[in-house]
Protein backbone atom coordinates (compact mmCIF):
# COMPACT_ATOMS: atom_id res chain seq x y z
CA UNK A 1 0.00 0.00 0.00
CA UNK A 2 1.17 3.13 -0.81
CA UNK A 3 1.88 5.73 1.76
CA UNK A 4 -0.55 8.05 0.31
CA UNK A 5 -2.99 5.54 0.65
CA UNK A 6 -1.40 5.05 4.38
CA UNK A 7 -1.44 8.52 5.52
CA UNK A 8 -5.19 8.85 3.78
CA UNK A 9 -6.40 6.18 6.00
CA UNK A 10 -4.99 7.98 8.66
CA UNK A 11 -7.25 10.67 8.36
CA UNK A 12 -10.26 8.83 7.89
CA UNK A 13 -9.29 7.13 11.07
CA UNK A 14 -8.87 10.58 12.99
CA UNK A 15 -12.01 11.47 11.20
CA UNK A 16 -13.67 8.74 11.98
CA UNK A 17 -13.17 8.47 16.03
CA UNK A 18 -13.97 12.12 16.44
CA UNK A 19 -17.71 11.40 13.69
CA UNK A 20 -18.04 7.96 15.66
CA UNK A 21 -18.69 10.28 19.01
CA UNK A 22 -20.79 12.67 17.33
CA UNK A 23 -22.84 9.49 15.54
CA UNK A 24 -23.03 7.52 18.91
CA UNK A 25 -24.49 10.76 20.46
CA UNK A 26 -26.69 11.97 17.37
CA UNK A 27 -27.84 7.80 17.61
CA UNK A 28 -28.65 7.97 21.56
CA UNK A 29 -30.34 10.98 22.14
CA UNK A 30 -32.53 10.28 18.80
CA UNK A 31 -33.16 7.03 20.24
CA UNK A 32 -33.97 8.68 23.56
CA UNK A 33 -36.42 10.64 22.32
CA UNK A 34 -38.18 7.79 20.63
CA UNK A 35 -38.28 5.85 23.98
CA UNK A 36 -39.25 8.86 26.08
CA UNK A 37 -42.27 9.53 23.50
CA UNK A 38 -43.22 5.33 23.63
CA UNK A 39 -42.61 4.70 27.19
CA UNK A 40 -44.77 7.94 28.79
CA UNK A 41 -47.52 8.30 25.57
CA UNK A 42 -47.83 4.73 24.44
CA UNK A 43 -47.97 3.13 21.35
CA UNK A 44 -50.51 4.91 19.79
CA UNK A 45 -48.91 8.53 20.13
CA UNK A 46 -45.72 7.19 19.55
CA UNK A 47 -46.98 5.63 16.31
CA UNK A 48 -48.30 8.62 15.15
CA UNK A 49 -45.26 10.67 15.93
CA UNK A 50 -42.98 7.90 13.71
CA UNK A 51 -45.67 8.34 11.01
CA UNK A 52 -45.81 12.21 11.19
CA UNK A 53 -41.35 12.07 10.87
CA UNK A 54 -41.87 9.53 8.18
CA UNK A 55 -44.15 11.86 6.10
CA UNK A 56 -41.74 14.91 6.71
CA UNK A 57 -38.85 13.62 6.36
CA UNK A 58 -39.16 12.24 3.05
CA UNK A 59 -40.41 15.71 2.02
CA UNK A 60 -37.41 16.91 3.16
CA UNK A 61 -35.78 14.34 1.30
CA UNK A 62 -36.88 15.77 -2.34
CA UNK A 63 -36.82 19.37 -0.68
CA UNK A 64 -33.05 18.78 -0.51
CA UNK A 65 -32.58 17.76 -4.11
CA UNK A 66 -29.34 15.07 -3.31
CA UNK A 67 -27.49 18.34 -2.00
CA UNK A 68 -26.24 16.36 1.31
CA UNK A 69 -23.93 13.92 -0.63
CA UNK A 70 -23.79 16.38 -4.07
CA UNK A 71 -22.52 19.18 -2.14
CA UNK A 72 -19.69 17.69 -0.01
CA UNK A 73 -18.56 16.15 -3.43
CA UNK A 74 -18.61 19.25 -5.50
CA UNK A 75 -17.33 20.89 -2.86
CA UNK A 76 -14.17 19.10 -3.03
CA UNK A 77 -14.40 18.62 -6.53
CA UNK A 78 -14.19 22.20 -6.95
CA UNK A 79 -11.73 22.36 -4.03
CA UNK A 80 -9.16 20.12 -6.48
CA UNK A 81 -10.03 22.08 -9.60
CA UNK A 82 -11.98 24.82 -10.02
CA UNK A 83 -11.19 26.47 -6.89
CA UNK A 84 -12.26 30.16 -7.33
CA UNK A 85 -15.81 28.88 -8.39
CA UNK A 86 -16.64 27.20 -4.72
CA UNK A 87 -18.49 30.41 -3.10
CA UNK A 88 -20.30 30.93 -6.35
CA UNK A 89 -21.59 27.20 -5.75
CA UNK A 90 -22.69 27.76 -2.18
CA UNK A 91 -24.68 30.21 -3.07
CA UNK A 92 -26.31 28.66 -5.90
CA UNK A 93 -27.15 25.90 -4.05
CA UNK A 94 -28.44 27.80 -1.22
CA UNK A 95 -31.16 29.45 -3.79
CA UNK A 96 -32.37 26.52 -4.91
CA UNK A 97 -32.86 25.17 -1.98
CA UNK A 98 -34.80 28.08 -0.64
CA UNK A 99 -36.78 27.55 -3.63
CA UNK A 100 -37.39 24.00 -3.03
CA UNK A 101 -38.45 24.65 0.22
CA UNK A 102 -41.10 26.78 -0.55
CA UNK A 103 -42.60 24.44 -2.93
CA UNK A 104 -42.30 21.33 0.14
CA UNK A 105 -43.95 23.72 2.44
CA UNK A 106 -46.85 24.21 -0.06
CA UNK A 107 -46.92 20.66 -1.08
CA UNK A 108 -47.41 19.17 2.62
CA UNK A 109 -49.66 21.80 3.34
CA UNK A 110 -51.74 20.63 0.57
CA UNK A 111 -51.68 17.08 1.27
CA UNK A 112 -51.43 16.83 5.45
CA UNK A 113 -55.16 16.85 5.42
CA UNK A 114 -55.64 13.42 3.37
CA UNK A 115 -53.04 11.44 4.71
CA UNK A 116 -54.71 9.67 7.67
CA UNK A 117 -57.02 7.90 5.41
CA UNK A 118 -54.31 6.37 3.60
CA UNK A 119 -51.62 6.04 7.11
CA UNK A 120 -53.94 6.22 9.85
CA UNK A 121 -52.87 8.64 12.50
CA UNK A 122 -56.14 10.79 12.54
CA UNK A 123 -56.00 14.81 13.71
CA UNK A 124 -53.11 14.42 15.43
CA UNK A 125 -51.21 13.44 12.43
CA UNK A 126 -52.88 16.52 10.47
CA UNK A 127 -51.21 18.93 13.43
CA UNK A 128 -48.15 17.37 14.21
CA UNK A 129 -47.34 18.01 9.75
CA UNK A 130 -48.48 21.50 10.45
CA UNK A 131 -45.93 22.35 12.57
CA UNK A 132 -43.22 20.33 11.13
CA UNK A 133 -43.68 21.99 7.64
CA UNK A 134 -42.63 25.61 8.89
CA UNK A 135 -39.06 23.48 9.76
CA UNK A 136 -38.39 22.68 6.16
CA UNK A 137 -36.25 25.34 5.10
CA UNK A 138 -35.03 25.46 8.57
CA UNK A 139 -33.83 21.73 8.27
CA UNK A 140 -32.73 21.87 4.43
CA UNK A 141 -30.36 24.75 5.06
CA UNK A 142 -28.80 23.41 7.74
CA UNK A 143 -27.80 19.91 6.32
CA UNK A 144 -26.73 21.74 2.93
CA UNK A 145 -24.71 23.57 5.45
CA UNK A 146 -23.14 21.15 7.11
CA UNK A 147 -22.90 19.19 3.56
CA UNK A 148 -20.80 22.16 2.39
CA UNK A 149 -18.26 21.92 5.32
CA UNK A 150 -17.49 18.10 4.67
CA UNK A 151 -16.66 19.21 1.46
CA UNK A 152 -14.05 21.31 2.82
CA UNK A 153 -12.69 18.42 4.84
CA UNK A 154 -13.80 20.15 7.79
CA UNK A 155 -15.70 17.70 10.56
CA UNK A 156 -16.16 20.24 13.07
CA UNK A 157 -19.65 21.78 12.14
CA UNK A 158 -20.52 17.55 11.34
CA UNK A 159 -19.90 16.63 14.70
CA UNK A 160 -20.62 19.46 17.19
CA UNK A 161 -23.58 21.15 15.05
CA UNK A 162 -24.76 18.03 13.09
CA UNK A 163 -24.57 15.16 15.66
CA UNK A 164 -24.20 16.48 19.25
CA UNK A 165 -25.91 19.85 20.00
CA UNK A 166 -29.07 19.00 17.46
CA UNK A 167 -30.18 15.80 18.90
CA UNK A 168 -28.81 16.90 22.71
CA UNK A 169 -31.10 19.98 22.44
CA UNK A 170 -34.04 18.33 20.93
CA UNK A 171 -33.82 15.18 23.32
CA UNK A 172 -34.30 18.26 26.31
CA UNK A 173 -36.69 19.55 24.94
CA UNK A 174 -38.77 17.36 23.76
CA UNK A 175 -38.56 15.79 27.01
CA UNK A 176 -39.57 18.55 28.96
CA UNK A 177 -42.61 18.89 26.26
CA UNK A 178 -43.47 14.94 27.18
CA UNK A 179 -43.18 15.10 30.75
CA UNK A 180 -44.51 18.58 31.35
CA UNK A 181 -47.64 18.63 28.81
CA UNK A 182 -48.09 15.00 27.52
CA UNK A 183 -48.95 15.98 24.29
CA UNK A 184 -46.55 14.95 21.57
CA UNK A 185 -47.60 18.26 19.45
CA UNK A 186 -45.42 20.05 21.77
CA UNK A 187 -42.26 17.36 20.61
CA UNK A 188 -42.85 18.85 17.23
CA UNK A 189 -42.97 22.34 18.00
CA UNK A 190 -39.49 21.28 20.56
CA UNK A 191 -37.97 19.98 16.78
CA UNK A 192 -38.92 23.66 15.00
CA UNK A 193 -36.95 25.37 18.09
CA UNK A 194 -34.27 23.08 17.43
CA UNK A 195 -33.70 23.72 13.64
CA UNK A 196 -33.99 27.31 14.32
CA UNK A 197 -31.32 27.74 17.15
CA UNK A 198 -28.93 25.51 15.44
CA UNK A 199 -29.46 27.01 12.30
CA UNK A 200 -28.52 30.64 13.26
CA UNK A 201 -25.22 29.32 15.85
CA UNK A 202 -24.38 27.17 12.38
CA UNK A 203 -24.61 30.23 10.16
CA UNK A 204 -22.58 32.52 12.24
CA UNK A 205 -20.36 29.92 12.35
CA UNK A 206 -19.55 29.26 8.74
CA UNK A 207 -20.12 32.77 7.59
CA UNK A 208 -16.77 33.86 10.19
CA UNK A 209 -14.55 30.96 8.66
CA UNK A 210 -15.37 32.14 5.46
CA UNK A 211 -16.73 28.80 4.37
CA UNK A 212 -20.09 31.03 3.51
CA UNK A 213 -19.65 33.69 0.80
CA UNK A 214 -19.62 37.73 1.58
CA UNK A 215 -21.49 38.30 -1.55
CA UNK A 216 -24.90 35.93 -2.53
CA UNK A 217 -24.62 35.09 -6.02
CA UNK A 218 -26.73 32.75 -8.68
CA UNK A 219 -25.04 30.99 -11.90
CA UNK A 220 -27.34 29.23 -14.21
CA UNK A 221 -24.51 27.14 -15.14
CA UNK A 222 -23.53 25.90 -11.85
CA UNK A 223 -27.05 25.24 -10.75
CA UNK A 224 -27.68 22.86 -14.16
CA UNK A 225 -24.14 21.28 -13.22
CA UNK A 226 -25.24 21.00 -9.53
CA UNK A 227 -28.84 19.74 -10.38
CA UNK A 228 -27.59 17.14 -13.31
CA UNK A 229 -25.18 15.82 -10.33
CA UNK A 230 -27.43 15.78 -7.66
CA UNK A 231 -30.80 15.11 -8.84
CA UNK A 232 -30.11 11.12 -9.22
CA UNK A 233 -28.52 11.11 -5.74
CA UNK A 234 -31.96 12.73 -4.33
CA UNK A 235 -33.58 9.74 -6.47
CA UNK A 236 -31.16 7.56 -4.96
CA UNK A 237 -32.14 9.14 -0.97
CA UNK A 238 -35.43 9.10 -1.61
CA UNK A 239 -35.10 5.51 -2.38
CA UNK A 240 -33.27 4.98 0.69
CA UNK A 241 -36.30 6.23 3.00
CA UNK A 242 -38.73 4.49 1.11
CA UNK A 243 -36.50 0.99 2.22
CA UNK A 244 -36.40 2.54 5.50
CA UNK A 245 -40.34 3.91 5.76
CA UNK A 246 -42.55 2.22 3.57
CA UNK A 247 -42.97 -0.65 6.50
CA UNK A 248 -43.71 1.89 8.92
CA UNK A 249 -46.07 3.73 6.47
CA UNK A 250 -48.34 0.38 5.09
CA UNK A 251 -47.69 -1.14 8.55
CA UNK A 252 -49.82 2.06 9.27
CA UNK A 253 -52.25 1.81 6.62
CA UNK A 254 -53.41 -1.99 7.56
CA UNK A 255 -52.37 -2.25 11.26
CA UNK A 256 -52.96 1.02 12.50
CA UNK A 257 -50.53 3.58 14.54
CA UNK A 258 -50.25 1.26 17.66
CA UNK A 259 -48.63 -1.47 15.95
CA UNK A 260 -46.30 1.24 13.92
CA UNK A 261 -45.40 2.13 17.62
CA UNK A 262 -44.25 -1.19 18.24
CA UNK A 263 -42.66 -1.88 15.03
CA UNK A 264 -40.69 0.98 15.61
CA UNK A 265 -39.02 -0.22 19.00
CA UNK A 266 -37.42 -2.33 17.00
CA UNK A 267 -36.27 -0.12 13.73
CA UNK A 268 -33.92 2.77 16.11
CA UNK A 269 -32.12 0.25 17.91
CA UNK A 270 -31.43 -2.00 14.63
CA UNK A 271 -30.15 1.17 13.14
CA UNK A 272 -27.29 1.52 15.33
CA UNK A 273 -25.88 -1.17 13.27
CA UNK A 274 -24.76 0.82 10.17
CA UNK A 275 -23.35 3.86 13.10
CA UNK A 276 -20.26 2.26 12.53
CA UNK A 277 -20.00 2.80 9.08
CA UNK A 278 -21.34 5.98 9.17
CA UNK A 279 -18.29 7.14 10.96
CA UNK A 280 -15.59 6.22 8.94
CA UNK A 281 -17.29 7.50 5.85
CA UNK A 282 -17.48 11.10 7.18
CA UNK A 283 -14.60 11.96 5.20
CA UNK A 284 -14.41 9.19 3.35
CA UNK A 285 -15.82 10.96 0.21
CA UNK A 286 -13.45 14.05 0.01
CA UNK A 287 -10.64 11.57 0.31
CA UNK A 288 -11.97 9.34 -1.85
CA UNK A 289 -12.95 12.09 -4.35
CA UNK A 290 -9.33 13.57 -4.11
CA UNK A 291 -7.58 10.06 -5.34
CA UNK A 292 -10.32 9.95 -8.13
CA UNK A 293 -9.76 13.57 -9.55
CA UNK A 294 -5.60 12.73 -9.35
CA UNK A 295 -6.63 9.39 -11.78
CA UNK A 296 -6.27 6.57 -8.56
CA UNK A 297 -8.99 4.58 -9.55
CA UNK A 298 -7.05 1.35 -8.12
CA UNK A 299 -6.15 3.20 -4.91
CA UNK A 300 -9.87 4.54 -3.94
CA UNK A 301 -10.57 0.25 -4.35
CA UNK A 302 -8.18 -0.56 -2.18
CA UNK A 303 -9.01 2.24 0.62
CA UNK A 304 -12.80 1.03 -0.14
CA UNK A 305 -11.36 -2.42 0.96
CA UNK A 306 -9.59 -1.50 3.77
CA UNK A 307 -12.29 0.96 5.26
CA UNK A 308 -14.70 -2.38 4.66
CA UNK A 309 -12.52 -4.16 6.89
CA UNK A 310 -12.67 -2.05 9.65
CA UNK A 311 -16.52 -1.50 9.94
CA UNK A 312 -16.93 -5.49 9.77
CA UNK A 313 -14.64 -5.27 12.60
CA UNK A 314 -16.46 -2.19 14.98
CA UNK A 315 -19.51 -3.74 13.84
CA UNK A 316 -19.73 -7.01 15.68
CA UNK A 317 -20.40 -6.51 19.29
CA UNK A 318 -23.41 -4.92 18.62
CA UNK A 319 -24.86 -6.90 15.85
CA UNK A 320 -24.26 -10.07 18.01
CA UNK A 321 -26.13 -8.14 21.48
CA UNK A 322 -29.07 -7.15 19.10
CA UNK A 323 -29.54 -10.55 17.51
CA UNK A 324 -28.67 -13.13 19.33
CA UNK A 325 -30.61 -10.95 22.78
CA UNK A 326 -33.75 -9.41 21.49
CA UNK A 327 -35.81 -9.80 24.23
CA UNK A 328 -33.66 -8.50 27.03
CA UNK A 329 -32.34 -5.33 25.03
CA UNK A 330 -36.47 -4.38 24.23
CA UNK A 331 -37.28 -4.62 27.64
CA UNK A 332 -34.72 -2.70 28.61
CA UNK A 333 -35.07 0.30 26.63
CA UNK A 334 -38.63 -0.01 25.89
CA UNK A 335 -39.95 -1.72 28.43
CA UNK A 336 -41.96 -5.01 28.36
CA UNK A 337 -44.71 -3.93 26.15
CA UNK A 338 -42.92 -4.05 23.09
CA UNK A 339 -41.47 -7.40 23.38
CA UNK A 340 -43.68 -8.64 20.36
CA UNK A 341 -41.45 -6.29 18.17
CA UNK A 342 -38.53 -8.83 18.90
CA UNK A 343 -38.49 -11.36 15.79
CA UNK A 344 -38.85 -8.17 13.57
CA UNK A 345 -35.63 -6.63 15.54
CA UNK A 346 -33.51 -9.71 14.69
CA UNK A 347 -34.25 -9.65 10.76
CA UNK A 348 -33.70 -5.77 10.62
CA UNK A 349 -30.66 -6.61 12.38
CA UNK A 350 -29.20 -8.73 9.44
CA UNK A 351 -30.25 -6.47 7.13
CA UNK A 352 -28.29 -3.79 8.17
CA UNK A 353 -25.42 -6.24 8.79
CA UNK A 354 -25.42 -7.32 5.39
CA UNK A 355 -25.42 -3.00 4.56
CA UNK A 356 -22.24 -2.93 7.02
CA UNK A 357 -20.44 -5.99 5.25
CA UNK A 358 -20.39 -4.53 1.73
CA UNK A 359 -19.52 -0.81 3.22
CA UNK A 360 -19.67 2.65 1.65
CA UNK A 361 -20.19 1.25 -2.07
CA UNK A 362 -22.78 3.79 -2.88
CA UNK A 363 -20.69 6.53 -1.57
CA UNK A 364 -17.67 4.88 -3.75
CA UNK A 365 -20.16 4.99 -7.10
CA UNK A 366 -20.58 8.70 -6.21
CA UNK A 367 -17.04 9.53 -5.84
CA UNK A 368 -15.77 7.98 -8.81
CA UNK A 369 -18.37 9.84 -11.00
CA UNK A 370 -21.34 6.93 -11.23
CA UNK A 371 -24.41 8.61 -9.06
CA UNK A 372 -26.66 7.34 -11.49
CA UNK A 373 -26.10 3.70 -10.57
CA UNK A 374 -25.96 3.79 -7.30
CA UNK A 375 -29.72 5.49 -8.16
CA UNK A 376 -30.39 2.22 -9.97
CA UNK A 377 -29.21 0.44 -6.54
CA UNK A 378 -31.85 2.39 -4.53
CA UNK A 379 -34.56 2.42 -7.14
CA UNK A 380 -34.00 -1.85 -7.39
CA UNK A 381 -34.33 -1.89 -3.32
CA UNK A 382 -37.25 0.51 -2.93
CA UNK A 383 -39.40 -0.92 -5.56
CA UNK A 384 -38.61 -4.69 -3.72
CA UNK A 385 -39.61 -3.22 -0.76
CA UNK A 386 -43.01 -1.49 -1.70
CA UNK A 387 -43.95 -5.08 -3.48
CA UNK A 388 -42.59 -6.84 -0.63
CA UNK A 389 -44.48 -4.61 1.83
CA UNK A 390 -47.42 -5.06 -0.02
CA UNK A 391 -47.68 -8.94 0.19
CA UNK A 392 -45.94 -9.39 3.46
CA UNK A 393 -47.67 -7.09 5.80
CA UNK A 394 -51.64 -8.38 5.42
CA UNK A 395 -50.48 -11.90 6.47
CA UNK A 396 -47.58 -11.64 8.52
CA UNK A 397 -47.91 -7.95 10.12
CA UNK A 398 -44.70 -6.64 11.81
CA UNK A 399 -42.60 -9.99 10.57
CA UNK A 400 -43.50 -9.19 6.80
CA UNK A 401 -42.54 -5.60 7.45
CA UNK A 402 -38.79 -6.78 8.48
CA UNK A 403 -38.33 -9.28 5.77
CA UNK A 404 -39.38 -6.70 2.95
CA UNK A 405 -37.04 -4.09 4.72
CA UNK A 406 -34.38 -6.17 5.37
CA UNK A 407 -34.32 -8.36 1.69
CA UNK A 408 -34.18 -4.72 -0.03
CA UNK A 409 -31.03 -3.73 1.59
CA UNK A 410 -29.63 -6.70 0.56
CA UNK A 411 -30.87 -6.41 -3.14
CA UNK A 412 -29.49 -3.02 -3.35
CA UNK A 413 -26.43 -3.39 -2.12
CA UNK A 414 -25.86 -6.58 -4.42
CA UNK A 415 -26.65 -4.66 -7.22
CA UNK A 416 -23.81 -1.64 -5.93
CA UNK A 417 -21.82 -4.15 -5.26
CA UNK A 418 -21.92 -5.98 -9.04
CA UNK A 419 -21.61 -2.47 -10.35
CA UNK A 420 -18.03 -1.76 -8.47
CA UNK A 421 -17.20 -4.79 -8.99
CA UNK A 422 -17.09 -3.61 -13.09
CA UNK A 423 -14.26 -0.93 -11.81
CA UNK A 424 -12.11 -3.67 -10.16
CA UNK A 425 -13.26 -2.37 -6.78
CA UNK A 426 -14.38 -5.36 -4.40
CA UNK A 427 -13.93 -5.43 -0.42
CA UNK A 428 -13.16 -9.25 -0.69
CA UNK A 429 -10.09 -9.45 0.26
CA UNK A 430 -8.23 -12.28 1.95
CA UNK A 431 -7.81 -10.19 4.98
CA UNK A 432 -11.96 -9.37 5.11
CA UNK A 433 -12.63 -13.10 4.52
CA UNK A 434 -10.77 -13.98 7.14
CA UNK A 435 -12.22 -11.12 9.27
CA UNK A 436 -15.88 -13.32 8.11
CA UNK A 437 -15.05 -16.60 9.15
CA UNK A 438 -13.49 -15.78 12.53
CA UNK A 439 -17.43 -13.71 12.99
CA UNK A 440 -19.58 -16.82 11.63
CA UNK A 441 -17.45 -18.87 14.27
CA UNK A 442 -18.01 -16.70 17.03
CA UNK A 443 -21.93 -15.51 16.48
CA UNK A 444 -22.85 -19.13 17.52
CA UNK A 445 -21.03 -18.83 20.94
CA UNK A 446 -23.32 -15.68 21.87
CA UNK A 447 -26.63 -17.56 20.13
CA UNK A 448 -25.93 -20.77 22.41
CA UNK A 449 -25.77 -18.85 25.32
CA UNK A 450 -29.56 -18.13 25.81
CA UNK A 451 -30.18 -15.13 27.93
CA UNK A 452 -33.45 -13.89 29.50
CA UNK A 453 -31.22 -10.80 31.51
CA UNK A 454 -29.37 -7.85 30.16
CA UNK A 455 -26.82 -8.76 32.26
CA UNK A 456 -26.20 -12.35 30.74
CA UNK A 457 -26.77 -10.50 27.72
CA UNK A 458 -23.94 -8.36 27.71
CA UNK A 459 -21.83 -11.32 29.27
CA UNK A 460 -22.36 -13.31 26.03
CA UNK A 461 -21.93 -10.75 23.66
CA UNK A 462 -18.40 -9.35 25.47
CA UNK A 463 -17.52 -13.54 25.48
CA UNK A 464 -18.59 -13.32 21.57
CA UNK A 465 -16.89 -10.19 20.83
CA UNK A 466 -13.04 -11.38 22.62
CA UNK A 467 -13.63 -15.05 20.79
CA UNK A 468 -14.37 -12.88 17.47
CA UNK A 469 -11.59 -10.33 17.71
CA UNK A 470 -8.61 -13.30 18.90
CA UNK A 471 -9.42 -15.57 15.53
CA UNK A 472 -9.47 -12.30 13.81
CA UNK A 473 -5.95 -11.80 14.92
CA UNK A 474 -4.76 -15.87 14.42
CA UNK A 475 -6.26 -16.35 11.35
CA UNK A 476 -4.03 -13.44 9.83
CA UNK A 477 -6.59 -10.48 9.39
CA UNK A 478 -4.72 -7.91 10.30
CA UNK A 479 -2.29 -5.86 7.56
CA UNK A 480 0.71 -3.87 7.49
CA UNK A 481 -1.10 -0.80 6.80
CA UNK A 482 -3.04 -1.83 10.66
CA UNK A 483 -0.28 -1.69 12.09
CA UNK A 484 0.94 1.25 10.60
CA UNK A 485 -2.01 3.21 11.51
CA UNK A 486 -1.81 1.96 15.59
CA UNK A 487 1.09 3.53 15.85
CA UNK A 488 -0.39 7.07 14.32
CA UNK A 489 -3.28 6.91 16.31
CA UNK A 490 -1.20 6.59 19.40
CA UNK A 491 1.25 9.16 18.41
CA UNK A 492 -1.59 11.26 17.31
CA UNK A 493 -3.74 10.90 20.50
CA UNK A 494 -1.32 10.38 23.35
CA UNK A 495 -2.18 6.84 23.46
CA UNK A 496 0.03 3.55 24.63
CA UNK A 497 -0.41 1.39 21.62
CA UNK A 498 3.16 -0.02 21.66
CA UNK A 499 1.62 -3.27 24.18
CA UNK A 500 -0.52 -3.93 21.49
CA UNK A 501 1.01 -3.70 18.38
CA UNK A 502 3.63 -6.11 20.40
CA UNK A 503 1.21 -8.68 20.84
CA UNK A 504 0.03 -8.22 17.29
CA UNK A 505 2.92 -8.74 16.15
CA UNK A 506 4.24 -11.87 18.03
CA UNK A 507 0.84 -13.80 18.21
CA UNK A 508 -1.01 -12.61 14.97
CA UNK A 509 -0.62 -13.40 11.07
CA UNK A 510 -0.07 -9.67 9.62
CA UNK A 511 -0.44 -9.53 6.10
CA UNK A 512 2.54 -7.77 3.87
Amino acid sequence: MSEEITGELGRVARGGALAFVGLISSAIFGFLVRAVIGRYLGPSAYGTYSLAMTVFTITLVVVMMGFPMGLQRQVAYFLNRRRDEVHLLISTALHLLAISSLLGFIALEIIREALPEYIGGGKLLVGLLGILALALPLNATFNALISTTQGFGRVREYLIYGKISTPAIYFLTASVAVLITSNVKYVAVAYLLTYAILLFLLGRDAKRFGILPRRFRFSVGIARELLLFSLPLMTSNLMSFIMNWTDTLMLGHYLGERVVGLYNAAGPITRFIPVFMASLTVIYTPVATGLFSRGKLKDVGRFYTVVTKWVVLLTFPLFVLVTAYPVPVLRLLFGPTYIPAGGAMVILAFGFMFHSLVGPNGLTLVTIGKPSENMKGDLTGATLNVILNYLLIPTYGMIGAAVATASSYIATNVYKSLRLAQFGIVPFGRAYLKVLIAGLLSFGIAYLMRANSITVALLGTALSSLVFYALSIVLGALEEEDIKLLKMAGKKFGLRTEPLIRFLERFGRVEK
